[in-house]
């Protein structure tokens, strides 16, 4: 899938994530357990939200001529409608464990699943990291860090290919990501298993 489709996709699934967030509903399997991710990121996003939208009533004081104001009011209502996408994806769209898979995500722009039988361990451990940002590639390492803190390692049998939200592809063993309460990520884990 070219960049172009996937730039689409992750278009689509900002915006249908406004959908389920307006129905209540999660992306989340029947037998499935959310383990919710985005909290820490909750409070930037809307603060984010709250300054388009001041924004938007202060371009609408200026008179740009018809042109310029339809373009700008389009432009800041596009930005507005992306915010509060990324806002829903993060409550809409969480990290999933499951009897068949673990299903990982970074709001609108990645998604991983991996069989339960390709891991190794999943681990409660708290690691401070130096990049801020959503996913950070290494050698055979994927860390999905919220303010800059991951809380789960999970480490697999053999190294599986991840798509990088642009296309690209890396090996990946060892995965560390953020949950926001890890101690029931882990029960979960071992119970649906």
């Amino acid at each position: 899938m070219g960049a172009f489709r996937r730039a689409v996709r992750h278009e689509a699934v900002l915006f249908s994530s406004i959908g389920l967030l307006l129905c209540g509903r999660k992306d989340v399997p029947d037998g499935g357990v959310a383990l919710p991710y985005a909290g820490p990121q909750r409070p930037m996003i809307v603060v984010f939200l709250v300054v388009s939208l001041v924004e938007t009533g202060a371009f609408l004081l200026v008179d740009f001529g018809p042109v310029g104001d339809a373009l700008l009011l389009l432009a800041e209502v596009y930005t507005a409608a992306w915010l509060l996408g990324t806002l829903a994806a993060g409550t809409t769209r969480p990290h999933v464990v499951s009897p068949d898979e673990l299903r990982l995500r970074a709001f609108a722009q990645f998604d991983l699943r991996l069989p339960r039988a390709d891991i190794e361990s999943f681990t409660r451990r708290t690691e401070n990291h130096a990049s801020a940002r959503t996913l950070v590639w290494g050698d055979e390492e994927l860390v999905m860090p919220q303010n800059m803190e991951t809380n789960i390692v999970v480490r697999l049998h053999r190294p599986v290919t991840a798509t990088r939200p642009l296309g690209g592809t890396e090996q990946v063993r060892v995965l560390k990501l953020f949950v926001e309460d890890p101690a029931f990520a882990v029960r979960a884990f071992d119970e649906t298993a």
